[in-house]
Order: C-alpha cells, then sequence, then structure tokens
C-alpha cells in the first residue's frame, strides 16, 4: 500500500481515498472508508468496462463519471499468493470453508465467480475471504478452480478430491462442500498469522492518518464531527492497532513458548487540523468563499462554472452559475443580508461585476461593467460584502471605487506604479494598496486608506523590491495585517505581520519552506499565510502543501500535501481545502481538534 499521490482523486463519492491497494496495466485499487467508516475497495479501470455491471457485492458505482469506479468491501488481510511454504492439510481445510462459505452466497444468487486465483483470496484471522467477482458462468467450474487451488497449496484432503472430478455433475455443489468440511477452529500456521499481522499493522497507518516525517509525530486525522457522520477515527486506528499486536504476539506465542512483553506505546499526539467533512462540487473547485454565517460556500470550478453550496446539507444550493469562457476571477463574496453572491471577472480590459441569486441561478439587477480597466499586472479588489469593487484603470494609473448595486462611482485613488494590487479590511472601511514599479533597484510600499474619505492612514510600509508581496489579508477585527511575499530565486516565501494602525512589524518575520515534498505541485501558484483557526495561529499554504502556523511561525504537526487553494471561515473555525487533482470535485473541510 501506499500514500495518494497529488494526481490521485482524494474522493470518489462519498468515499474518501486512504491508499492504493494494488495496480496492474488496465486497473488500480484504492482503499476507501464511507461516511459509516466501513472500508471498501475502489476499482478504477483505465478505460471503461462492462465487467463493472457485472461484478457481485458492488456497493456503488459509478460508470459514467470522468475517471469510471465501483466500490466493494474490503477484505483485510494478505492474499493467499503471499503464502511462500505450502499448507498443512488442517490449514488447507479452513482455507477451504471460508472460500467455499462465499461461493455458496455467490451462486445462490445465480452468478459464478469465473476466475478463482490465489490473488482473490484474503487470509484474515477469523478465516479465508474470497474477493467477490461474477464473470463465470457455471458454478461447477468455480468448484474446478476451487480444487486446483488446493491442490497447489499442499496434499489435498479427501474432502475436498470431488472438486477435481472431470465430469461437473460428479462435483459438489459449493454449499455441500461446505458441510462437508464442517466449521475449522485450526489456527493458522506462525508464517500465516505473522503475515496477517504485518498487514493488520501495515493497515492501521492509514486508517489513522498520514505518517508523520521522521522530526514530527504529529498527523492529521478524520474526525467524528458531522458531517458527514463518522465514528473517531483515531478510536478506531487505536482499535485496529491494538487488534495488530494481539494477532502479533498470538503469532509470536505459537513460534516461542515465551515471549517477551511488548513495549508500551507512548501515547499519539493531538493532530493540528481534523477533517470535519466534504462537499461535492459539479466540476473541479479551484476557487473557494464562505458566506457571513459558514452555512455557504461558493467553488470557481475549472470550466469557468461557480456552484454554491451549503457546509450542512452537502447539497448545491440552486443550479450551476455559468459557464463564463474566457473570464478570470478577480473577486467572490456573498452578501451580508442573505445568500446573494458578487463576482467580479475580467475578459480582455473589461471587468464586470454581477450579483446572483444562486437558489435560482438568475441575476440580481443590472451588472456593473467597466472598459479600458488596466489589468496588466494589477486586479480590481471586491469587499468582504460584494457592495465595493477596487478597479485599476490607467491613462493616468489610479484606483478607482465603484459600488455595485447602483453602479456609481465613488472616488479615485492615485496609484503611478506599474503593479497594484488591492485588499479591503473585513469592514470595508480600509483599502490596503500594494504598488510596485517592477524596477529591481527601487523600493515597493503598501499604504493603507479610509474608504470614506479616500484619505491615506500614516505612511507607507516600504518593502525591498527583492521582497515583492504576493498575498496580504487582515485579520478578522482589522488591527493586523499579514503579508506574504512570493519566494523569488534562491529565497523562500517570508511571513510578516503588521500593526494596522501603528504600521509597524509586531513579530519577527518567518518563512515558508517551498519543499512540496516528493517534487509534488512544485509549481503551484497560490503562496499565502491567512488567518485562522484561533487567534493565536495561522494557515499557511505554499507549494501545494498546507501547514499551521503559532504567530511566530513555528509549525504545528505535519503539512496537508496537494492542496491547490484554500479558504477559511469568517468564524476561524473551519477550513476548505480543494485539492490539486483536476479528477477531484470535493472540497474538504477541517477544523481544530
Amino acid at each position: 500500500m501506499r500514500r495518494p499521490a497529488v494526481g490521485d482523486p482524494l474522493w470518489l463519492g462519498q468515499y474518501r481515498v486512504l491508499a492504493e491497494l494494488a495496480r496492474d496495466a488496465t486497473t488500480r485499487v484504492l482503499l476507501g472508508s464511507g461516511p459509516d467508516d466501513r472500508l471498501v475497495a475502489l476499482t478504477l479501470p483505465d478505460q471503461r468496462s462492462a465487467e463493472a455491471a457485472a461484478l457481485s457485492a458492488v456497493l456503488e458505482a459509478d460508470p459514467d463519471a470522468s475517471m469510471p469506479w465501483w466500490a466493494q468491501e474490503f477484505v483485510p488481510g494478505p492474499s493467499l499468493q503471499d503464502v511462500p511454504d505450502p499448507l498443512p492439510e488442517p490449514a488447507v481445510l479452513r482455507l477451504a470453508a471460508g472460500i467455499a462459505a462465499d461461493l455458496t452466497q455467490l451462486h445462490s444468487a445465480g452468478l459464478a465467480h469465473g476466475r478463482l486465483t490465489a490473488s482473490h483470496v484474503r487470509l484474515t484471522s477469523s478465516g479465508a475471504r474470497l474477493i467477490a467477482r461474477a464473470t463465470g458462468d457455471d458454478p461447477a467450474d468455480d468448484l474446478l478452480a476451487l480444487g486446483a487451488l488446493l491442490a497447489a497449496q499442499g496434499a489435498l484432503p479427501d474432502a475436498l478430491r470431488p472438486c477435481l472430478a472431470e465430469n461437473p455433475a460428479d462435483r459438489l455443489t459449493a454449499a455441500e462442500l461446505l458441510e462437508a468440511i464442517g466449521p475449522s477452529a485450526e489456527p493458522w500456521p506462525p508464517a500465516v498469522e505473522k503475515l496477517i499481522a504485518e498487514r493488520t499493522a501495515e493497515l492501521a497507518q492509514f486508517l489513522d492518518g498520514q505518517p508523520a516525517p521522521q522530526n514530527d509525530s504529529v498527523i492529521y486525522q478524520v474526525s467524528d464531527a458531522p458531517p458527514p457522520p463518522r465514528r473517531p477515527a483515531p478510536r478506531r486506528g487505536i482499535l485496529i492497532g491494538a487488534l495488530a499486536l494481539v494477532i502479533a504476539g498470538l503469532a509470536a506465542w505459537l513460534a516461542w513458548p515465551n515471549p517477551p512483553a511488548p513495549d508500551a506505546l507512548p501515547p499519539a499526539p493531538q493532530p493540528p487540523l481534523v477533517e470535519s467533512g466534504f462537499l461535492t462540487a459539479r466540476g473541479h473547485p479551484q476557487f473557494l468563499a464562505f458566506n457571513h454565517d459558514g452555512r455557504l460556500l461558493a467553488t470557481v470550478n475549472a470550466d469557468s462554472t461557480m456552484d454554491v453550496l451549503d457546509v450542512v446539507t452537502r447539497k448545491p444550493v440552486g443550479p450551476r452559475l455559468g459557464p463564463f469562457p474566457d473570464t478570470g476571477l478577480t473577486g467572490l463574496a456573498f452578501r451580508p443580508e442573505g445568500s446573494a453572491l458578487a463576482a467580479s471577472r475580467v475578459r480582455d480590459n473589461q471587468l464586470t461585476t454581477q450579483t446572483w441569486d444562486p437558489r435560482t441561478g438568475r441575476g440580481i439587477g443590472e451588472p456593473l461593467v467597466l472598459e479600458n480597466i488596466d489589468h496588466d499586472g494589477s486586479w480590481p479588489a471586491l469587499s468582504s460584502d460584494g457592495g465595493v469593487v477596487a478597479v485599476p484603470m490607467s491613462s493616468p494609473r489610479r484606483l478607482e471605487l465603484w459600488r455595485v448595486a447602483d453602479r456609481t462611482r465613488i472616488g479615485s485613488i492615485e496609484t503611478p506604479a506599474a503593479f497594484r494590487n488591492a485588499e479591503f479590511s473585513p469592514d470595508g472601511r480600509t483599502l490596503a494598496i500594494y504598488q510596485r514599479d517592477g524596477h529591481s533597484a527601487h523600493t515597493s510600499q503598501l499604504s493603507l486608506w479610509d474608504t470614506a474619505s479616500l484619505r491615506m492612514r500614516g505612511n507607507p510600509i516600504a518593502f525591498a523590491e527583492t521582497e515583492q508581496l504576493c498575498c496580504f489579508a487582515f485579520r478578522p477585527d482589522g488591527r493586523t495585517l499579514i503579508t506574504t511575499a512570493g519566494g523569488t530565486t534562491g529565497s523562500q516565501p517570508k511571513v510578516r505581520q503588521w500593526d494596522t494602525a501603528t504600521h509597524k512589524e509586531i513579530r519577527p518575520a518567518f518563512s515558508l519552506s517551498q519543499d512540496p515534498g516528493n517534487g509534488e505541485m512544485k509549481d503551484a501558484f497560490v503562496i499565502m499565510a491567512v488567518p485562522g483557526l484561533d487567534d493565536q495561529h495561522l494557515v499557511a499554504i505554499a507549494t501545494g502543501t498546507v501547514t499551521v502556523r503559532d504567530l511566530d511561525g513555528k509549525q504545528d504537526g505535519a503539512g496537508l500535501p496537494g492542496i491547490l487553494n484554500l479558504a477559511v471561515s469568517p468564524d476561524g473555525k473551519t477550513l476548505a481545502t480543494t485539492s490539486g487533482s483536476t479528477a477531484d470535485t470535493t472540497v474538504h473541510l477541517w477544523r481544530k481538534p
């Protein structure tokens, strides 16, 4: 088993992908976990296959998805082909009893397995299990395959010889074979018990969450907080880990009369984030925004559409908005009085800001349309309530403020630099404007402006030209501004925190690592640090890895890799992330444990 890579889906339908179980030239099998904590095997054929429709024990399938898949019950334990030595007769009988029990159930449904090989048999502490298939035509062929399989494991007991009868009519049915064998209480040989223990211990790692780096023992975990309703993953991991120890102890007892007592394991440290649920968009989400009470989440998808999702019900609020071809999103914000969604987008030199009713998919009022905007290195900014937009204009270079509802120009601020970015404070009373001219010998500056009087507050904050800001964000109370300078050649992204009243740096700067781990998402374009979780922590993303930091920059726990973008709810309690996999249409929700 291995962890999902960045290009792998993190969710398939309602199933969270935990690991890759197997892979061959045509098929991949992933380990998944459902909302009820049931483990499933998720099969992904490289090409669309009719075999899924014929499989038995299929729990759910989506053969028409862009990445077709189907889910079956997951049977833990090593396969029979992993057993290195021939089995003794008691173990062969136990093996036959388990397979015959599963064949009896399959044949009673009028189906035949069709390809009974050692790779389709799993050995568990409670017996043998058969991975269900239903591509055969004759149940008698399954009994012949069973006889041949068991004969390869050692001397064939007399009770199993009818399986090899040349005439199909002379072979026992699976039910008759099971009755002839009877129940078997004989234990597996020590070598088999050892394999089961190793497999169980390996599985426990994936159920508990991601393994930590060597210098960090904290992991991310799945929690029991709805949605969806799940049992606490840590408890499940503890139980499975305890089961692994018991099985390992049994194997040791069988091999050695007096094994030493196992060392006590230290308690697992508290993870910085636990996953509290997921939402499913109708495209690959690339940009996210919460509404003011955190109940709704808007997604902008790769196909230039937008979805509004209900965080509680996990369902879309209304129809898809768009698509809006050849457009670039520059702002997304919910109106505070309800679910209305304002969105700004740019096409060529034209800005369009429209307010939508997501429940009906209809526009509210006339859109604000501005021509001849300057978006070469500059982007409009939308206030957090969707009521005001700050638009960079040229000839002369300036930043104009417009009211969206009545399409009224409020005023303008002179901004002579070539590159200009802006951000509104949460209450909309302050506008932070960053300017730089691109000259290596010049400094860049960040100034704070009062949006009512359009007057600058205090002196600008100066930055070296080598420290170019890529993101800045206010804390919810507006008293602190967090700036992130993008990593240039040979440097790492740098985070600073400023007092908005005095314009002084209130804590030492700290860097964000650009090492994404295994080279994954090294070209991810989102680099930023934002408030989140509580007033003592920040959430940062760089090169596709999300980390939790205290205010001094110390990382809390392991990083969460494979993330394209994120958003924090206004109350700071929920983190939403979208993955770098284009096949993944889910938004993952996280909270503090």
